[in-house]
């Protein structure tokens, strides 16, 4: 699931002309990165938890919020951008002077009626309003979290995070009657200050202090594990930091190292969580902290967002991945060859709504149980992956676009982004797609099982069957969710 030189590529790509003002790892270094991160993890295992698959780390429990984001059912609404703060780390441009309306992915809710209708349309079950700093907008947040514990009632959890510029009593007090379940402050924006978070306690329900894990800040950091706890924090979540346009050259400045992984995060923060984290199970502060790393986000919050969308979009004879991923199976013919295969489906009762002909009759698309009555000695198997992608606005309701009603007043768009393609025409690997990755077979009996079937004849069918083994291994990243942190190289 892990292509190195894949990973090289699209960071290069992203990053540009700037890939090379960036410090990046040398094998060398990078084997030594990977070993000094095992000896870390090997240091609190079995003292930690590991949720999520192993992608967040950390003892104690996670807050409620934590668990709405990996299982895909929270909502971020960015109630503004302007902030008080100017922290290097920002992933927003933060030259920007003028304040733009409450967004959430890439939608604009002005009207908090048509948020709300939004978190129902999807099925959210929390949200949170992040900015900027959201209490630059006070008055309108107190008005969107009445306007949704309203409509969901109790059950419903919403969180804000703040830097605590702005934080008072009564503000505090306010936000708890308006159904503020939560309330988390970036410390790190003011010098690891607690005054605003102990004013918060035994006020809103959940107090939770969300930094980044910034390397220089490491001795502050430990020097305030035991006042967080002492005063009644429920929670530290510590974030790696990553790069992008409006903060990367404040990284290069400071000499961080950037990792070849998606979201492109800094080495040296994952190192301090880690570390923070060992001193913390080691002196038993008993806090519970949660390592939220860039991959863990990569990995659940864009699988919550395919889920999310997902099923508007997937057709019947399609199937969403572990990933969360649209696959769609297709076989291509000659008309009258695709005319034979629907004739056995329906000889076979098949369920009409497994498969579908495209408008000139040579592609078929079929459900992977419709597998089993095609002869795949005589047909290749195409497999294609696609994302739904969220919009304001789109052309007409089509195969690759659907019209959403939010309310009488507003529409989104959800749209099929294609991702990637492979055409398999060998019987033995259609068949060990079939064995990985629908009947989920043993990954080492599978290939096997394929080196043992796949025929040799020339020395060319070797490199042959090594590609086509790694195209198969390669499809793993739209299969599948990766396990643990992400290799360092």
């Amino acid at each position: 699931m892990i292509n190195k030189q894949v990973d090289i590529k699209d960071t290069r790509e992203i990053t540009g002309w700037s890939y090379y003002e960036m410090k990046w790892l040398t094998e060398d270094q990078a084997r030594e990165a990977n070993q000094k991160r095992d000896e870390l993890l090997q240091s609190i295992a079995g003292r930690a938890k590991s949720n999520f698959l192993g992608n967040k780390i950390g003892p104690g429990e996670l807050s409620p919020g934590c668990m709405n984001c990996g299982g895909g059912t929270w909502s971020c609404i960015f109630i503004n951008c302007l902030c008080t703060a100017n922290c290097f780390y920002c992933p927003q441009d933060r030259k920007n002077k003028k304040d733009m309306l409450p967004n959430e992915s890439g939608l604009t809710f002005d009207n908090p009626d048509d948020y709300v209708d939004y978190l129902e349309k999807f099925k959210f079950k929390g949200a949170s309003f992040s900015g900027g700093e959201p209490l630059l907008k006070y008055e309108k947040v107190l008005t969107y979290t009445r306007k949704i514990r309203e409509r969901f009632g109790e059950e419903f959890y919403i969180w804000l995070y703040t830097n605590g510029d702005l934080v008072n009593k009564e503000k505090l007090k306010a936000l708890k009657e308006a159904g503020l379940n939560e309330i988390r402050f970036d410390i790190a924006a003011r010098n690891y200050d607690l005054k605003a978070v102990k004013m918060a306690i035994g006020v809103i329900d959940t107090v939770t202090v969300e930094i980044p894990a910034i390397p220089e800040d490491y001795e502050m950091l430990k020097k305030s594990l035991p006042r967080m706890k002492a005063i009644g924090v429920a929670h530290l979540n510590l974030h790696q930091l990553f790069a992008n346009q409006y903060c990367y050259k404040q990284y290069i400045d400071r000499r961080y190292t950037f990792l070849h992984q998606p979201n492109i995060p800094v080495l040296e923060s994952e190192m301090t969580a880690l570390r923070i984290i060992k001193y913390a199970v080691d002196k038993n502060i008993g806090l519970p902290i949660n390592y939220c790393c860039s991959i863990y986000k990569h990995r659940f919050q864009q699988k919550g967002y395919r889920k999310r969308f997902g099923s508007f979009i997937k057709e019947q004879y399609e199937v969403s991945t572990e990933s969360e991923f649209i696959r769609r199976l297709a076989i291509e013919d000659k008309p009258v060859k695709i005319k034979k295969l629907v004739e056995i489906f329906k000889c076979n009762k098949c369920d009409d709504r497994l498969w579908s002909v495209n408008n000139n009759s040579s592609e078929l698309f079929i459900h992977h149980s419709l597998l089993k009555y095609i002869d795949v000695n005589n047909h290749d198997l195409i497999v294609t992956y696609f994302a739904p992608q969220l919009r304001s606005v789109g052309g007409d309701e089509n195969e690759n676009s659907k019209i959403i009603a939010l309310n009488s007043r507003r529409n989104v768009f959800i749209e099929r982004k294609f991702v990637h393609e492979t055409k398999i025409t060998n019987p033995v690997v259609i068949k060990s797609f079939q064995e990985l990755f629908i009947k989920k077979m043993n990954n080492g009996d599978v290939f096997n099982r394929f080196y043992r079937d796949y025929e040799l004849k020339t020395k060319a069918d070797i490199d042959e069957m090594m590609i086509q083994k790694d195209r198969l291994d390669y499809l793993k990243s739209w299969e599948f969710i990766g396990r643990g942190l992400y290799k360092i190289y």
